[in-house]
C-alpha cells in the first residue's frame, strides 16, 4: 500500500489555485458623460455572473475579468444601459473608456428624495416633482420662494410651504412641509421656519418635491411633503456666473392707495457664484444682496448671504469624500402684518403690529461619504445652525440647533434590491437673545430628538417595484415627551410601458408642536398671540393613485402626471381665536389667537401636471410647467364641542360675539358656513411656459387660485368692527384703535372670483454667456390679498443681466 504524501497535495493544490488565479485580466477605465465630458461617478460596470463595480468621484473604475471574451455592462439611473464585447488577457489589464447617453426615450430624470437613494423619476412609488436649473433660470426667481411658487399643488403664505391644501395659514410657526439643503432639514429650533433667501438660489442645481404623508423617512415635518433643494458642486471647467437686476413698483389702480407719493418704491441686487476644482478638492463660493423698498409702509428690507462649499477627494482612498459647507445670512428691515384698514389704508399698517428686525442664520455643515467597490455607501452629516432673531419690541430669540445623521445605503444588483438605513438626532436651545434673563417671543426652553429609519425596494420582472419604509421617533420639550410610535409606508410601481408608470402608496405621518407653538407670547396691534402648553401633537396618513406617462415629440421631452389623493389628519394643530389671556391685564380682555388641537380633518382630491424641455421643429427650445390641482379640504368635527386651553394650561373658552355661534366649534370660529377647512384655496391653476426664437426668449406666467372660502369669523366679526369703530368714540372710545377689520367683510364679498396673477418677461442672448431680460410682474395690476389683511404687490418691472465666464 503506498503511503500519503501531504507535500505532494500541497504541490497539486498550489499549482491549480495558481492556474486560477492567473486566468484573469484587469479591465480598467472611465464612465463620462457623452455630451459634456464631465465624468459619471457611482455608476455600475457588470461583468459575468453579475461580478462588478462601481465607479469612484472621477468616472474612473477598476474590474478585475476572468481571461477570454466577456461582455461588460455599463448601467447608471438617467443614461442608457450600454453593454460592450472585450476581450480579457491573462495578467494584463485592457482599458476601456465609456461615453454614457442621457436617456431620451423614458423619463430621464434622476432623483433621490423620494426613497433616500438615486433612481429615475418615473420610477418612484409617490409623487415626485423636480424643479431644474433651467426652470428656476428661466422663471427670473430671484429667491426660493418664488421658483417654488410655480409648482402644481405648492403655495407659500408669509413663507411657509403648503403641498396640497395640508396647511392653511399658521402665522409663522410650525410647518408639515420638510425643507431640506442638500438633504439636511433647514427648519429652525423655535418655529420650525424657513427663510427661503438664505438658501443659495445661485447655485442651485435641482429642486425635488415629495407630495404626501413623507414622515417615515424624513420624519415630524414631513406630514405633507418635502422640499429638497440640491446644490451644485463643480464640474471639470471652472465657472462662474453674475447676476443683476433692479425694478421698481408701479401704482395701483386705485390711486388713494399711494403712500409713496411720486417715490416709487425700488427693488435691486445680484448675485455670484464661483464653482472650480482644484487637483482633490472641489470649491463653490456664492454670494448675494438686495434690498427692497416695499409697497407695503413699514414693510423694506435689506439682506446678505455668503456661501462655501468645500470638498476633498483623496486619489489614496477610493471612494471617499469629506468636506464643510458653511452658509451665513443677515437680514435688517420692518415687519408688516396687518393692513390699517380698506381703501387709502389698504397699504399701511395696523398700529402697533410693525416691528424693526434684525436677523442672523448662520449653518456649519462638516460631512463625510464613502462608498466602496461592493456598492456599500455610508454618509454621516452634521449641522450647527443659529437663527438669532432681534427687534425693537424685546421679543426676539436665540434658537440654536445641533443636527447630526449616519446613513447606510446598498443596492443589491442581483436581487433588484435596494436598502437604506439611517439614524438622526437633534439638541435645540432656545434662549433670549440678550442673555438667559432677557426678554423674549418664547423664553427659554430646550428639546431634543432620535430617529431610526429603514426603506426597502424590490424590483421584480424589471417593471414592478414595491417599497416599504419605517420609522421609529422620539421628541422631547423641557418635560414634555411624546408617545414614541413607529410609522410606516408602502408603495408600489409598475412600468406599464417604455414611458408609462403607474404607482399607488400609503403612508402614515406625524407632527409634533414647535416651540413657537407652545409658547409663543405677543400682541399685534393689540390681538395677543398666546401660549398653549398643552398642545399635542396630530398624526395622519396620506395615500394617492397616479400615472406619469413620457412624452416625446422629436427633441422635446417632458411627461404628464394625474393623481388622486387623500390627506386625513387626526388632532390637528391650528391656531384658533378665543379667550386664552387674564381677563384684567390682557389687552383686549385676553381674547386673541392661540395654537389648539381642532380635530379631525380630511382633504380629498386631484392634480395633473405637465413638466417638459426641448426643442420644437429642431429650432425653438420650449419649456413648460402646468398643473391643475383641486382640493376638498373638510373638517371632520365640524360641529363637536372643542375643548381649548390657555396659557396656564387649564380649559378655557369662546369669546361672546367672536364667533358665528354660541357653540364652541370649529363651525363657530369659521366664516364659512360648510365645513370647508380654513385658509385653503380649493382650485389652483399654474403655468410657466418659455420659448426661443433665435437669440430672444419670450415667457409666460400665469397663476390662479380661488376664492379663499372660509378664514377666522374673528376678521369678519361685527363684534370687532364694533370695537375697532364704535358709534360715539368718544363716549365709547374703541379697544382698538383702528378700523383694520372694517372693510374686510365687504372687500371678499366683491373678491369672490378667485385671483389671476400673470407676468410676461422678454430676454435677448447678447452671447452664449451674456443676457439681458425684462421682466413685468402683476400685469394685469390686480389687487391680490394673499391672506386676510396682506395685499400682493401692484405691477411690476425688472431689468436683469445675467454673465457666466
Amino acid at each position: 500500500m503506498s503511503t500519503f504524501k501531504p507535500s505532494l497535495l500541497i504541490a497539486v493544490l498550489t499549482l491549480w489555485f495558481g492556474a486560477a488565479w492567473a486566468q484573469t485580466g484587469t479591465l480598467t477605465g472611465t464612465f463620462t458623460d457623452a455630451t459634456t465630458g464631465e465624468p459619471v461617478p457611482t455608476a455600475y460596470v457588470i461583468g459575468p455572473n453579475n461580478n462588478g463595480t462601481t465607479t469612484d468621484f472621477d468616472g474612473i473604475y477598476t474590474l478585475t475579468l476572468p481571461v477570454g471574451t466577456q461582455k461588460v455592462l455599463f448601467k447608471i439611473v438617467g443614461y442608457t444601459d450600454s453593454t460592450y464585447t472585450v476581450t480579457i488577457t491573462e495578467g494584463q489589464t485592457t482599458t476601456l473608456n465609456h461615453k454614457g447617453n442621457t436617456q431620451t426615450t423614458r423619463l430621464g430624470v434622476v432623483t433621490a428624495v423620494g426613497g433616500k437613494f438615486k433612481k429615475e423619476l418615473g420610477e418612484e412609488i409617490v409623487t415626485v416633482e423636480v424643479l431644474d436649473r433651467n426652470i428656476i433660470d428661466n422663471s427670473s426667481a430671484f429667491d426660493m420662494d418664488e421658483a417654488m411658487e410655480k409648482v402644481p399643488g405648492v403655495t407659500i403664505v408669509d413663507g411657509q410651504a403648503n403641498i396640497r391644501g395640508g396647511s392653511g395659514w399658521s402665522y409663522g410657526a410650525g410647518s408639515r412641509v420638510l425643507v431640506l439643503v442638500d438633504d439636511i432639514p433647514l427648519m429652525t429650533a423655535d418655529a420650525a421656519d424657513v427663510k427661503w433667501s438664505f438658501i443659495p438660489t445661485e447655485n442651485v442645481e435641482q429642486v425635488e418635491v415629495v407630495k404626501g404623508a413623507a414622515s417615515a423617512l424624513y420624519g415630524s415635518s414631513a406630514l405633507n411633503g418635502v422640499i429638497n433643494v440640491i446644490t451644485a458642486w463643480p464640474k471639470n471647467e471652472p465657472y462662474t456666473k453674475v447676476i443683476m437686476y433692479s425694478g421698481f413698483t408701479e401704482n395701483p389702480r386705485d390711486g388713494a392707495y399711494v403712500w409713496w407719493g411720486r417715490n416709487q418704491p425700488l427693488f435691486g441686487g445680484g448675485n455670484i457664484v464661483h464653482r472650480q476644482k482644484f487637483g482633490q478638492w472641489d470649491f463653490v463660493s456664492s454670494a448675494s444682496y438686495n434690498t427692497t423698498k416695499s409697497h407695503l409702509q413699514d414693510g423694506s428690507n435689506q439682506e446678505v448671504r455668503a456661501t462655501i462649499k468645500l470638498r476633498h477627494r483623496p486619489s489614496k482612498v477610493k471612494g471617499l469624500s469629506y468636506g464643510v459647507n458653511l452658509n451665513g445670512y443677515n437680514s435688517t428691515g420692518s415687519t408688516f402684518f396687518l393692513w390699517d384698514g380698506i381703501d387709502s389704508s389698504i397699504y399701511k399698517p395696523l398700529p402697533g403690529s410693525t416691528s424693526e428686525y434684525s436677523t442672523f442664520r448662520l449653518t456649519v455643515d462638516p460631512f463625510i461619504t464613502y462608498f466602496d467597490k461592493h456598492d456599500n455607501r455610508y454618509k454621516l452629516t452634521a449641522r450647527y445652525f443659529n437663527a438669532l432673531n432681534t427687534n425693537n419690541t424685546g421679543q426676539g430669540s436665540l434658537p440654536q440647533l445641533y443636527y447630526g445623521e449616519f446613513q447606510y445605503q446598498r443596492r443589491f444588483n442581483r436581487l433588484g434590491l435596494n436598502v437604506v438605513g439611517g439614524i438622526a438626532g437633534y439638541y435645540a436651545d432656545v434662549r433670549p437673545p440678550g442673555g438667559s434673563d432677557g426678554t423674549s417671543l418664547i423664553g427659554k426652553h430646550n428639546g431634543s430628538n432620535f430617529a431610526a429609519y429603514a426603506q426597502v425596494e424590490k424590483k421584480f420582472f424589471d417593471k414592478l417595484t414595491l417599497g416599504f419604509g419605517v420609522r421609529y421617533e422620539y421628541f422631547r420639550i423641557d418635560t414634555f415627551k411624546s408617545d414614541a410610535l413607529p410609522v410606516f409606508r408602502f408603495g408600489v410601481n409598475y412600468q406599464a410601458a417604455a414611458a408609462t408608470f403607474i404607482r399607488a402608496s400609503i403612508g402614515q405621518g406625524y407632527r409634533f408642536p414647535t416651540m413657537a407653538e407652545k409658547f409663543v407670547r405677543t400682541n399685534v396691534g393689540g390681538i395677543g398671540i398666546y401660549p398653549n402648553p398643552n398642545l399635542q401633537p396630530e398624526k395622519g396618513w396620506s395615500a394617492e393613485i397616479g400615472i406619469k406617462q413620457g412624452l416625446k415629440l422629436g427633441k422635446w421631452l417632458g411627461y404628464v402626471d394625474v393623481a388622486g389623493f387623500i390627506n386625513q389628519y387626526n388632532n390637528m394643530m391650528e391656531f384658533t381665536f378665543g379667550q386664552f389671556g387674564d381677563v384684567l391685564v390682557d389687552p383686549l380682555f385676553g381674547l386673541g389667537f392661540s395654537s389648539q388641537n381642532i380635530g379631525d380633518t380630511r382633504i380629498l382630491g386631484l392634480e395633473t401636471t405637465l413638466i417638459g424641455q426641448g426643442e420644437i421643429a429642431n429650432k425653438f427650445p420650449l419649456q413648460i410647467l402646468a398643473g391643475y390641482t383641486y382640493i376638498d379640504p373638510r373638517s371632520l368635527n365640524w360641529n363637536d364641542t372643542l375643548v381649548i386651553t390657555n396659557l396656564a394650561g387649564t380649559e378655557s373658552a369662546f369669546a361672546p360675539g367672536f364667533t358665528r355661534d354660541a357653540q364652541p366649534t370649529y363651525a363657530g370660529t369659521s366664516s364659512s358656513e360648510t365645513n370647508m377647512l380654513k385658509y385653503r384655496f380649493r382650485h389652483t391653476i399654474k403655468l410657466d411656459a418659455q420659448i426661443g426664437v433665435k437669440k430672444f426668449e419670450f415667457g409666460v406666467s400665469l397663476q390662479y387660485v380661488s376664492f379663499m372660502e372660509n378664514i377666522d369669523y374673528l376678521f369678519v366679526s361685527q363684534t370687532l368692527i364694533n370695537l375697532s369703530d364704535p358709534a360715539d368714540p368718544i363716549a365709547n372710545p374703541p379697544l382698538i384703535d383702528t378700523k383694520a377689520f372694517s372693510g374686510l367683510r365687504e372687500y371678499r364679498k366683491v373678491n369672490e372670483r378667485g385671483n389671476t396673477l400673470l407676468d410676461l418677461r422678454i430676454a435677448y442672448n447678447i452671447s452664449p454667456k451674456i443676457k439681458i431680460s425684462a421682466i413685468c410682474k402683476n400685469v394685469l395690476n390686480q389687487d391680490q390679498m394673499e391672506r386676510p389683511a396682506y395685499m400682493s404687490q401692484p405691477r411690476n418691472y425688472t431689468t436683469q443681466l445675467s454673465v457666466e465666464f
